[in-house]
Parts: C-alpha cells; structure tokens; sequence
C-alpha cells in the first residue's frame, strides 16, 4: 500500500502546475506535452542516431538514393513537428536553413562534378595561369567597390557587387587587356552540371536536412534534468553525474543572463541606427566581457551554495522525480532502430532503384 502511494506522489510531482503550457530544455523551450518528449531520452537518442545512420547511407555519392531520402525526411520532419518547438521559433530555424542548404547545393552541384548521362553546363572558370598585367575590368571593380563605399561607407557588399559585375563583363565581353606574363598555379578548373550531379546534389540537400531536423528535435525534447534522472538510471558514477548536470546547470544559466545582457544593450537604445554586418558582430562581441563575469559569479555562488548544504561527492544519492520509467511505447521504439539498423547494412537497400525496376515492368 506504501509503494502505491509512493508511486502516486511521484506521478503527482510529476505534473506541470497550473496554466503551465512550455518548459525549457536544452535549446529555447518546448511544449510539456509534445509527444516526441514522452519517449525515453535514452530510446529517443537511439532512434535519431538510427535514423542520421540511415540518412547517411542514402546520401552516399556513387549509390544516391533520394526516394529513401524524401522518405527519411519525413520521418524527421514528423518528429520535428512533434517536439513542441514554438511555431514561431520553428519557422525562425527554417529561415535560418534555408541560406545553408543553398549553399549545400551550390557546392555540391558545382565544385563536386559528377559525370553523367547528360552534361547540361560545361564552363573552364580557370586556365591554370596566372595573367600578370593590367585589364579593364580591374578598373570597373575598383571604381565600383570605390563609388559604393563613398555612396553608402559601406565595403563588403561593395566588393561582392563589383566581383560579380566584373565576372559577368569578363564572361560575356572581350574586355581589353594587357599581360606581362603568364605563371602556372595550381591547376584547370571547369564548372560541369550534369543530370547525376544535380541528382547528387538534391538528395545531399535531402538528407542532410532531415539530419538537421531530427537533431533538433532531440534537442528540443531533451531537458538537463532528464539527462541526470537518466544517467542515474544508467548507474553512472556520482562524480560523472555531479559533473555533467554542473555543466548543464552552468549553460542554462548562462543562456539567461546572455539575454540579460541583450535585453539591458536594447534598452540602451543600441539598434537605434542601422548597423553594417561587421558592427553587429563588434556588439556580441562586446557582451563576452560582462557574460564571462556573471559565469564567473555564478560558478562562486554555486559553490558557496554546495558547501552550505554540506554536500560531498561520496554521499548517497536522494530521491531524484525526474527519472522516466521505461514505457512500452520505447520498445517499440528500439524495433524500430534494429530495423533502421538492418536497412543501413543491407547492401540492397535503395528506394530509388526499386522504384525504378517496378515502372520499368
């Protein structure tokens, strides 16, 4: 009778308060009841970790696999949807991936060229020398960068316009010029965009967006206070865990006061004009100086804190209500990863080309 009402109090502490909606974890804060958090943290990690492995078979660059990758993708997308991510962060974080996977592309697309059935660009960037002499369109890249910097006291967006003007002149006109010499360096570059090379392309874009996905929901879901409930469960030893939920407690703490800071730097007006790009990094910069003496306080407090409840390394542990019991929801789990498992080394696993025998019967 004693147990049972053990366990009831401990389902009761469990709860959130009243009104309660979000809790922070380990990346902004997340819904108390998004489903993807009522799985086991251990059995949460391993089906992401199942899942990335798979991601990764299916990216490979000589047996690309997008059907296997789309499929995966939604996977993770589902599980990112199920995290209870805020919806406005959530869409902050595509934005952010966005530029990423554009550029994931681009580099794959163009500076991995892939032969295939059909080239579509073919384009020598690169001879193999280097021109030494003087051309016009050094002179229109200098007064470019010189008219944008006077006009706007602006100079990185002024060189990156001036550089793609000077290539796009130098590619469609024959612009005058006059060489000294020509040294060898390195050697001949050409762009080449066949049709397996986009396919490549694509399908790394795929995968590893699903990779991001996932990632980030376990992050989501993951709070330091179920990370020490399941390290205690492992039965890890105390200095272990002391030391890891210090290092958790630390970074959360200092996630708040880094807001703190640039609540107090908002307050001072600090965006009242616009900024260049580099301004805006001189202004994290300088929240470094104040943050690393707050951790430095904190870390003092912390101590302090330790040494007057008399707490040893070598004491025995106390009731600890965040650990999770082990649900039949994460066994079924774990058949999952042994199955993600098989389809990774199984060396027939690829979507793509059994949906291409199947149409081709």
């Amino acid at each position: 009778m004693s147990s049972n009402n053990s366990v009831a109090h401990d389902m009761l502490f469990l709860q959130p308060p009243p009104g309660k909606r979000y809790v922070r974890s380990f990346l902004f804060s997340r819904r108390i009841d998004a489903p993807f958090a009522q799985v086991h943290l251990v059995a949460r990690t391993i089906l992401i970790l199942s899942l990335s492995v798979v991601q990764l078979r299916t990216i490979d660059t000589l047996s690309p696999d997008p059907v296997g990758a789309a499929l995966l993708w939604l996977a993770s997308a589902l599980l990112f949807l199920t995290s209870g991510m805020n919806t406005r962060v959530a869409r902050l974080y595509f934005l952010l991936t966005i530029p990423a996977l554009c550029s994931l592309f681009t580099t794959w697309a163009l500076f991995n060229p892939v032969p295939g059935k059909t080239t579509l660009v073919l384009w020598p960037i690169y001879s193999g020398q280097l021109a030494l002499g003087l051309a016009l369109w050094q002179a229109i890249w200098l007064v470019i960068v010189v008219g944008y910097f006077l006009w706007t006291r602006k100079l990185a967006a002024g060189i990156l316009v001036a550089t793609v003007v000077a290539l796009l002149l130098s590619h469609f006109f024959t612009l005058p010029e006059l060489v000294f010499a020509r040294v060898p360096f390195f050697h001949p570059l050409t762009v080449l965009i066949s049709d397996r090379g986009l396919l490549v392309a694509v399908t790394k874009v795929i995968g590893y967006s699903g990779m991001v996905l996932s990632t980030i929901a376990l992050v989501v879901t993951g709070r330091d206070a179920e990370l020490i409930g399941t390290l205690r469960q492992l039965r890890l030893p105390q200095p272990v865990i002391f030391f890891l939920s210090t290092v958790f407690r630390a970074l959360d703490l200092a996630l708040a006061d880094y807001e703190t800071i640039r609540q107090a730097q908002i307050a001072r007006a600090i965006n009242a004009r616009p900024k260049s790009f580099i301004r805006h990094l001189r202004d994290l910069a300088s929240i470094a100086v104040p943050l690393v003496a707050m951790m430095v306080r904190r870390s003092s407090e912390i101590g302090d804190a330790l040494l007057a409840r008399g707490y040893r390394l070598n004491q025995p542990n106390t009731d600890f209500y965040e650990t999770s019991p082990w649900q039949p929801i994460d066994w079924i789990i774990l058949v999952i990863c042994v199955g993600l498992l098989y389809l990774t080394f199984s060396p027939n696993f690829n979507l793509t080309s059994i949906f291409q025998s199947f149409h081709w019967l």
